[in-house]
């Protein structure tokens, strides 16, 4: 999916019934960064569609879901903007560093013993 904002329009919006959270992406000199309006859209009394940062105790727990799906888009975005840096500086992406397994000594655990389950 191609996630080129125009100018002023939102990266993407995720949406639970009325909820939704709402990704923008903003420019700084250190690149591109995120951030997440949560809202909930409501009708008022003309019929109108509005939109309210005030939540009831039995949305919260749905609040929190679309904030922590909204993290992790986040997340993936970040990833993609430094995998493309790192391309750009023609230095090896992560994925493709050779694979140092760290090395355990036997003696590290040596003299430790779990927890007693006798009491």
């Amino acid at each position: 999916m191609d996630r080129t904002p125009a100018s002023n329009q939102p990266l993407e919006t995720l949406r639970d019934g009325r909820l939704k959270a709402t990704l923008w992406e903003n420019q700084s000199d250190n690149g591109p960064y995120h951030t997440v309006t949560l809202a909930k859209v409501y009708e008022d009394k003309d019929g109108h569609l509005q939109e309210t940062s005030s939540f009831s105790a039995s949305e919260l727990l749905r609040v929190a879901e679309l904030a922590r799906e909204s993290h992790g888009l986040i997340r993936d975005l970040r990833r993609e903007h430094n995998l493309d840096r790192s391309a750009d500086r023609d230095t090896p992406k992560r994925d493709e560093r050779p694979h140092r397994p760290r090395k355990a000594s036997a003696d590290r655990f040596a003299g430790r013993e779990g927890p007693s389950l006798d009491r």
